[in-house]
């Protein structure tokens, strides 16, 4: 029996007509061309793939976008940015190809990263080639022209530390979705970059008159979610692992309101860190600045053994710990348990060292030095100096004791 034709009914319920499912196919009408022709004419076909964008309107730039790797001339198939400034990077795919299931998501983060790569005054005279906007910024003039009041410093800002960090949603388009699209290959020698990603499937209906109906939904299993993709030393995309800011707050499920902040609040963390960044200075000669981590964390690497200081923020509390994981986990606890006194004397009486709560298995396996803070309210900017000043004072702390006990540390 074949399934996934649409029925129209009367209001008495009597059959009217039958729209019959077609697929996409390579050299049908209805291929990878039509498909992308018809998102870009009718971009709110996107809307419904990510909650978090219920309240913004996206605006389409251009099609077959050039992006050269030095090698080849890559087309990107659409891309189009939100009413605040985020790149959207659309790719058509037909799923039933076999080699599409292996490749489509590399090959759709490697458009990122050759993105990533532009800056924004490149990606300008790219979109000049596609967009008439006389001597104005092509993509303020898109907004623009669709109706959108703008403040031109601001937006280009926006996209332009969305482009050096790598800030893309990615929606991969077809008329079936695989979920075995996120099995990439690790490689040994990376550099990170950090992108929304969603799958959309599109199914195609139509009648014996010639008329279509689109139907586009996101796979009950397959939510939008944040990766980090590793990128090797020729750009290539290698792997995705989850970013380590999110992991205590997936069990969390959030509400249709709270998912409509998400893009105001990602500006406001931006904005904090960056901020934190420039102020937060090591007394310890050897310490390398602080680096950005994810969406709301950041971190003061250390030497091997360890990894890095992670310095956090979420729901209402801010504070610092160092995760330790790995075979010698058991010796490195005892080792800091006897520290603990001098830990307390040294970086704060509050300081702790414990477990996960949640027991999630990749978690629960480590333990955590770790000191906090609640009651703050992150979002306030008459608090967002104290924030800096306690994470600072707390990081500076962490980094004076840790890094001269990197020796003493159990083999």
């Amino acid at each position: 029996m074949k399934s996934g034709d649409i029925f129209a009914l009367s209001k008495n319920g009597d059959l009217q007509e039958r729209f019959e499912r077609y697929s996409l196919s390579a050299g049908g009408h209805f291929d990878e061309k039509w498909l992308q022709e018809v998102l870009f004419a009718n971009i709110e076909l996107i809307q419904p793939t990510d909650a978090s964008y219920d309240k913004l309107r996206l605006i389409p730039l251009c099609r077959e976008l050039n992006l050269n790797d030095g090698i080849r001339n890559l087309y990107l198939d659409i891309l189009t940015i939100t009413e605040t400034g985020k790149l959207i990077l659309i790719e058509c795919k037909l799923w039933k190809n076999p080699q599409a299931r292996r490749e489509v998501l590399a090959q759709a983060f490697e458009y990122a990263s050759l993105l990533q790569s532009l800056s924004y005054s490149d990606l300008s005279s790219k979109l000049r080639k596609h967009i008439d906007s006389g001597t104005e910024d092509p993509i303020v003039f898109a907004l623009r022209s669709a109706g959108i009041s703008v403040d031109e410093s601001l937006l280009i800002s926006r996209v332009d530390q969305g482009i050096k960090k790598g800030n893309f949603h990615i929606v991969i388009a077809g008329d079936g979705i695989r979920t075995d699209l996120v099995n990439l290959v690790n490689s040994p020698a990376m550099t990170g970059m950090t992108a929304d990603l969603s799958l959309l499937e599109i199914s195609v209906h139509q009648n014996t008159k010639g008329e279509i109906l689109l139907s586009p939904s996101v796979p009950q299993a397959i939510e939008t979610i944040t990766r980090t993709v590793l990128i090797s030393t020729e750009g290539m995309p290698v792997s995705i692992e989850e970013d380590e800011s999110e992991v205590n707050q997936l069990s969390n499920q959030t509400s249709p309101a709270q998912r409509q902040m998400n893009e105001e609040k990602k500006e406001l963390n931006t904005l904090f860190w960056q901020r934190a960044i420039n102020e937060i200075n090591f007394s310890h000669p050897d310490q390398e600045p602080l680096r950005r981590g994810g969406s709301n964390w950041c971190k003061a690497l250390l030497p091997a053994p360890l990894k890095w200081i992670t310095a956090w923020r979420g729901k209402d509390q801010i504070g610092v710990f160092l995760r330790i994981d790995g075979d010698d986990i058991r010796k490195y606890g005892e080792f800091f348990t006897d520290q603990l006194e001098l830990m307390k004397a040294e970086i704060s009486q509050d300081i702790t060292i414990g477990t996960p709560e949640d027991g999630k298995s990749d978690w629960s396996t480590a333990f955590f030095i770790m000191v906090e803070t609640d009651g703050i309210d992150l979002y306030d900017p008459a608090t967002t100096e104290h924030q800096i000043d306690w994470l600072g004072m707390h990081l500076d702390k962490f980094v004076n004791y840790m890094r001269p006990l990197v020796k003493q540390l159990p083999k």
